[in-house]
């Protein structure tokens, strides 16, 4: 995996984060993690902070699954930097981007405390559309 430009670790996974899943949602938060966000939230932490900015086109790697990202709100990036925080849906029918979120196809399995988390930069800005 190259061009990695951002790398945690999963340290824990809220009660509710299965069902949210199946409805296609991922929320990561880092700790700390506000009490409305517990029981909902994939808690990791960072051992490489943000270095580069979330890119339709780049991959999100999460206990050995792709996600390939095909839409990335206006404040996600920075969410994710200052925060820790992004809202993840995947193969989602065609919605209205939410600033927060980002958007990717592939699957996605509940991971476990433990299971690495990472992006990583996909096709090249000059060849993006």
């Amino acid at each position: 995996m190259s061009n990695v430009y951002y790398k945690s670790t999963v340290r824990r996974v809220g009660a509710a984060c299965e069902e949210l899943l199946d409805g296609g949602v991922l929320i990561l938060c880092s700790a700390p993690v506000p009490e409305a966000l517990q029981d909902v939230s994939v808690v990791h932490e960072p051992s490489v902070r943000l270095t580069g900015e979330l890119r339709r086109g780049d991959r999100l790697w999460l206990d050995g699954r792709l996600i390939e990202l095909v839409a990335v709100g206006e404040r996600a990036t920075r969410n994710l930097r200052e925060l820790g925080h992004v809202v993840v849906h995947v193969n989602a029918a065609d919605t209205q981007v939410l600033p927060e979120a980002v958007y990717g196809r592939g699957t996605l399995t509940l991971p476990e405390a433990g299971a690495p988390l990472a992006l990583a930069a996909g096709v090249p800005s000059r060849y993006r559309t």
